[in-house]
């Protein structure tokens, strides 16, 4: 990569977190190094790109005027180079992958791990979003692939491999907590803790189809806070079982009658849209040994 890819890099990363210090911790450079990098942008570009602040850093309409552009330069280098790998048949080159905080923790060193140790020449460059983040992203050519749950109307190509249980989990003395199984009926009867928009989209899609309203008493930022408000009784929450692998809370989880899940797959655009990496990437989850079911 070349000097000028290099700030290209730091420009979008600096962009997107609005942090200097943050995107020289994501990129593993020194936070010097990043300002330079940006300094040396803007005297390139004869203008101001980034208003700073002590609270963080903000494009400038300049600046906002060049992302588009960046980014297009930086998605066709990278596109070159996965290309020029294919010519010869080597899996080799820069795998830009997205995934949810769950699967990232449970799964993501492992599968690394597994897929590097086969195919030394990769450097995975690993992006942590909800699910419309990481979908975005894809679209924009910002990530080669990335973990979801199963998609539906969309422009993506989605490859299933597992099936995540859903799971009402509540306090240990809480009058569900003995249960064997649970309707989903019974649900209404008891406030809910819910995630904010955006994450709770498996659980909002289950209520739907079942067409029932819960009582929603809180609606939290994040999963630990769910788990943390749940393990102190305030209420019911309705949990995929990998994302509980991630708990450090005494629970009970409690299993739905019929048996609800969220189907855990691999998403990219198509095929034909791919490259050799991509998809053998994709080859490679497909045969990996998730389990059937996480129960």
């Amino acid at each position: 990569m070349n000097n000028s890819q290099i700030r290209y890099e730091i420009f979008l990363k600096v962009a997107e977190l609005g942090n200097i210090t943050m995107a020289a911790e994501s990129l593993s450079y020194t936070q010097s190094g990043v300002s330079h990098a940006i300094a040396a942008m803007e005297r390139e570009a004869g203008c101001t790109l980034f208003h700073r602040s002590k609270f963080g850093v903000t494009l400038t309409e300049q600046g906002k005027q060049l992302v588009p552009l960046v980014q297009e330069l930086i998605n066709r280098q990278h596109a070159l180079d996965q290309a020029m790998d294919a010519l010869s048949n080597r899996v080799a080159g820069t795998l830009r992958v997205g995934s949810f905080t769950s699967f990232t923790a449970v799964w993501m060193p492992k599968l690394i791990r597994d897929f590097t140790a086969q195919f030394p020449e990769v450097n995975i460059e690993l992006t942590n979003g909800t699910y419309r983040d990481i979908e975005d992203r894809i679209q924009e050519g910002r990530l080669d692939c990335g973990f979801l749950s199963a998609i539906e109307n969309d422009p993506l190509d989605f490859t299933p491999l597992f099936e995540d249980p859903m799971l009402v989990i509540a306090a240990t003395d809480h009058p569900l907590a003995k249960e064997a199984a649970l309707p989903l009926k019974v649900l209404k009867k008891f406030p809910l803790i819910s995630q904010f928009q955006g994450s709770d989209h498996d659980v909002q899609q289950i209520f739907k189809k079942a067409k029932i309203h819960p009582q929603t008493k809180y609606i939290l930022d994040d999963d630990i806070s769910v788990m943390g408000m749940v393990s102190q009784g305030e209420g019911i929450a309705l949990m995929p079982e990998l994302m509980l692998r991630t708990a450090s809370f005494e629970l009970s989880a409690v299993p739905l009658d019929p048996p609800q899940t969220r189907t855990i797959g691999l998403a990219a655009l198509p095929v034909r849209e791919t490259t050799l990496l991509v998809r053998t990437f994709t080859a490679f989850c497909k045969s990996y040994p998730f389990p059937s079911t996480l129960l």
